[in-house]
């Protein structure tokens, strides 16, 4: 179980720990600083959702603590590799899991409240969730998922809509912001799958595989927000004007307004 001052202790060690990562290099500032305001928000968003379920205080607690530390991968991630590419780095969510466990910041939780922290950091970022009996634990996997999309959206348009001779490479993993867009990319997201990092190949294509996390959403909450910040929007507006970008963001559209399939 998580209560109230179990999750403020949490706070206290995520801020001590986060403010060990300061530096004088302006990029390795922002980007630290990035991360700490993204998980800040990703907080506020599972709260929201949680709350648009009616979960019991308790669980609530444990929703926030599981987004306050499932990104603390990200920031020994950055320090070490200049970059947020699991793929050219290493895996944050693994990362920040061996980092939980070895700091014995949750000793103080009992042990299966300990697992599933554990269990749902370490695999928050997999293309697909995982198939499992633990309904509790998919179930809190399910609603930082959610809470997690809902704040990189946000970054990300905000990111699009400066101006276009500001980069932050971090932010785009270092694709080249190239016309072309990848066959399978579109063919995932067509077929109302979301697409695999593995695919991208440009930043075109990494702005429809952000438009695809609709398909991957869970809760209603979370597709009101989304179609209320008009995120999708947003997005293709800084993609080429081509039939298949079209047809894609029309798939995407239905879906968010449809709701789930049923």
């Amino acid at each position: 179980m998580v209560d109230e001052l179990t999750l403020h202790g949490l706070k206290s060690w995520f801020e001590k720990y986060v403010s060990g990562f300061a530096s004088d290099d302006q990029d390795i500032a922002m980007n630290i600083e990035l991360k700490k305001r993204h998980t800040m928000n990703v907080c506020i968003e599972i709260v929201d959702i949680a709350n648009s379920i009616a979960l019991n205080r308790q669980d609530v607690f444990l929703a926030e603590a599981v987004a306050l530390l499932h990104d603390v991968g990200r920031f020994d991630q950055y320090m070490r590799y200049h970059t947020f590419d699991d793929a050219t780095s290493e895996n944050h969510a693994m990362l920040g899991a061996g980092i939980l466990d070895r700091e014995g910041v949750l000793e103080d939780i009992d042990r299966a409240t300990r697992k599933l922290i554990l269990d749902v950091v370490a695999c928050h970022n997999r293309a697909e969730l995982p198939v499992e009996d633990d309904k509790r634990r998919t179930f809190f996997l399910k609603l930082l998922r959610d809470a997690d999309k809902i704040d990189i959206w946000r970054i990300v348009t905000q990111y699009y809509e400066r101006h276009p001779s500001i980069s932050t490479r971090s932010i785009e993993l270092n694709l080249p912001d190239t016309p072309e867009i990848s066959n399978q990319i579109v063919e995932a997201l067509l077929a109302g799958r979301t697409a695999r990092t593995k695919d991208m190949k440009t930043l075109n294509d990494f702005k429809l595989l952000q438009i695809g996390w609709v398909f991957d959403l869970n809760f209603s909450r979370t597709l009101q927000i989304a179609a209320g910040r008009r995120y999708l929007d947003r997005i293709r507006d800084t993609l080429p004007d081509s039939d298949i970008v079209n047809r894609v963001f029309r798939k995407a559209k239905a879906y968010l307004h449809a709701g789930f399939p049923a």
